[in-house]
């Protein structure tokens, strides 16, 4: 008789935090029994022991439910119970390549969308010399060649050189992944000569909307079935040629001279005479590694490989079956070189084909980020509302809106994206990262200052997390999400959701009333909300199931427990300057209370969480709030933040005065975060 466990670990290994939670069988339902954030630097195993040290301190009945009768030590609950994990993706970079430069920004776009650090050049804006250079980069590990499905014009008559080009460079560097987007597929058999390249076609058929009916991955839905081929388990290149001899110079010149003087059609074998020229100038170690990069991968060390067949069953526990775990950062199968992938114009919303190609060769398996995006669309048909997500962390950042429309709302339309730029602590801030974190920050910091914490920060997370430091990690987050909001025009048209959700580490480690108020002054569209966070970082591994049915079944069970309240939100657009904005009633179980609105203040309500109450609000003028008119009759929900009525201008405007701006916000954080005036 087999042992059916009524508890499992749910796991978010990040980048800079590693969040623990245990889940239980209780009662009929599954609920959250406890759950513990800790710098990713500690020992997982110490984490999960103190955490079930913890429950049975607090309460050792409830251990022994979940136990199911086997009781131990705590060492063996550590042991025993299965865990859902995920994992977030560390940053890599692409090169886009495009005929055009119109192409090229869809391109970059889309990649962007995807969590890729990206660098792009364009046949009709850069020289040969410039594209040779960004392929040859060490940096580069994949290289998207794009066009339309039907190129035509400048970007038909360059793609002939784009694809011999890099046809040549895969020669040199056997290790690069190759994707051939749209009209650029037609040039596959260049690379296939080569002797050394894989194909693997994605069907460029209509992408579904995430999650895909059946609770299949993104990549999954890309026409990847087989999990252990996915280019999402590549290990890290292997370098094959010798710097110090420098081949790459050599050949740099000829390939470049060979595609710009050969004709069209003799474009790819003059860049192969280039390419065999220049290895056989170069010295006769590094010669031999470039004719023969097979001998030169086997030489070096490789990554070991996961076979999909040795991963150990899934564990079974009552109304739920769980993935088997993925070990973090974990190496597979090789990359296949080349991948067929569908024109930018695929897919619905425009882009969303593609881009799911791109993020499975770019996410590890189980990707945190993937499964956030996964269990808010499942969110949003359990709870039946529109829902927003906002995101950041250490290795960038998300944003997810979903909705459920149609008749019975039984379908749920989503979009999402990942820009690696949405990082609370960019590796290299550029100058506008500075600019915006000092924009929010309350703290007097020259740029210098500036540049230091955040290298700090991201050196360091955990680090310097209270006191002026939690200001300035909060400056940091704000300033991300400024960063995101700006890289998703599209969700950004979409009325203000019925519940927005904070998730993310930097969100967790901040106090609940602040994060409410960084919502209202970031995400600022007219209408009524409610807001919560992801406290426990539930989000992520819950959305590795890959079973719809099952995901929405634990997320029926959990959803009041995981999303923590932080208020209501309204936020009319239209106020009018002056003394008075109208007259808030707030009717609540035994009392009515009347409340005069002031035009640009943010107004805090005392709403309590667990507090239900109906909001009449008229005001002086007509205003936008939803719709247009003088009296509104909302239903709201308290908070840890209360409820917060935003008169403030859309979009928010403050002084570009240093000092005005740095008194504006601490005026208005101050009554959220009463702790940074002591």
């Amino acid at each position: 008789m087999s042992y059916q466990p009524r508890a499992f670990f749910a796991l978010d290994l990040g980048s800079a935090t590693t969040s623990a939670a245990l889940l239980g069988h209780v009662g009929g339902r599954w609920r959250l029994v406890a759950h513990v954030s800790a710098p990713a630097t500690l020992d997982l195993e110490d984490l999960l022991r103190d955490l079930v040290r913890r429950v049975e301190l607090t309460d050792p009945t409830l251990l022994a439910e979940i136990a199911s009768g086997r009781e131990g030590e705590v060492a063996f609950y550590v042991d025993d119970w299965p865990r859902l994990t995920s994992c977030s993706t560390p940053l890599r970079h692409i090169a886009v390549l495009a005929g055009s430069r119109r192409q090229r920004r869809r391109l970059e776009e889309t990649a962007l969308r995807a969590g890729w650090l990206v660098q792009g050049g364009s046949a009709d804006q850069d020289d040969p010399v410039a594209l040779t250079r960004l392929l040859m980069s060490a940096n580069t590990t994949t290289v998207l060649l794009g066009a339309d499905h039907s190129p035509g014009g400048d970007e038909k008559r360059h793609l002939p050189e784009l694809a011999a080009l890099l046809a040549a460079a895969t020669r040199l560097r056997p290790e690069l992944t190759v994707i051939l987007a749209g009209g650029a597929a037609a040039f596959e058999s260049q690379f296939a000569i080569t002797g050394d390249a894989d194909l693997e076609i994605a069907s460029a058929a209509a992408a579904p909307v995430l999650p895909p009916a059946d609770g299949a991955s993104a990549v999954d839905a890309a026409g990847k079935d087989d999990q252990s081929k996915r280019p999402g388990h590549a290990p890290e290149p292997i370098a094959v040629f010798d710097e110090t001899a420098d081949p790459e110079a050599a050949a740099d010149g000829a390939v470049d001279e060979a595609v710009a003087t050969a004709p069209e059609a003799d474009a790819a074998d003059a860049a192969d005479r280039a390419v065999d020229e220049a290895v056989a100038t170069a010295p006769e170690a590094d010669a031999a590694d470039a004719a023969d990069p097979a001998d030169a991968a086997d030489a070096a060390p490789a990554a070991p490989a996961a076979p999909a067949d040795s991963a150990p069953p899934a564990t079974s526990v009552p109304e739920l079956t769980l993935p088997a775990p993925a070990a973090r950062h974990a190496s597979a199968a090789p990359a296949l070189h080349v991948i067929l992938a569908p024109d930018p114009e695929a897919g619905r919303p425009i882009g969303s084909a593609l881009q799911q190609v791109l993020e499975g060769v770019r996410v590890l398996p189980n990707d945190s980020r993937l499964g956030i995006a996964r269990s808010i669309a499942s969110l949003a048909y359990v709870l039946d509302r529109s829902i927003e997500l906002v995101e950041v962390g250490l290795q960038g950042g998300l944003r997810a809106h979903s909705e459920p429309i149609g008749q019975g709302h039984f379908t749920v339309v989503s979009s999402y994206a990942m820009p690696a730029a949405a990082s609370f602590a960019p590796s290299d801030p550029s100058d506008e990262v500075i600019d915006g974190v000092a924009a929010w920050s309350t703290i007097a910091l020259d740029r210098h200052q500036l540049m230091d914490r955040l290298n700090d920060t991201r050196l360091v997370p955990w680090g310097e997390a209270d006191g002026s430091g939690a200001i300035f990690r909060l400056a940091a987050a704000k300033a991300a999400v400024t960063r995101l909001v700006d890289a998703t025009p599209d969700i950004s048209e979409h009325p203000l959701p019925e519940l927005l959700v904070a998730a993310g580490g930097i969100f967790a480690s901040l106090p609940p009333a602040v994060v409410a108020l960084a919502l209202a002054d970031l995400i600022r569209r007219p209408g009524a909300t409610s807001m919560v966070c992801d406290q426990a970082r539930l989000l992520g591994p819950i959305g590795v199931i890959e079973d719809e049915a099952e995901r929405r079944r634990l997320l029926a069970n959990l959803a009041e427990e995981i999303l923590m309240p932080l208020g209501s939100l309204i936020l009319p657009a239209g106020v009018r300057p002056g003394r008075n904005a109208g007259t808030l009633h707030l009717k609540g179980v035994n009392s009515i209370a009347e409340i005069e609105l002031h035009p640009g203040a943010i107004q805090v309500v005392d709403l309590p969480p667990g507090r239900s109450a109906k909001v009449a609000v008229d005001f002086r003028d007509a205003v936008k709030l939803g719709t247009r008119a003088h009296h509104f009759d909302l239903d709201v929900v308290g908070g840890l933040g209360g409820l917060l009525v935003d008169l403030r201008d859309i979009p928010l405007r403050i002084s570009d005065r240093p000092e005005s701006r740095r008194a504006a916000l601490e005026a208005w954080q101050r009554g959220m975060w009463p702790e940074v005036d002591e």
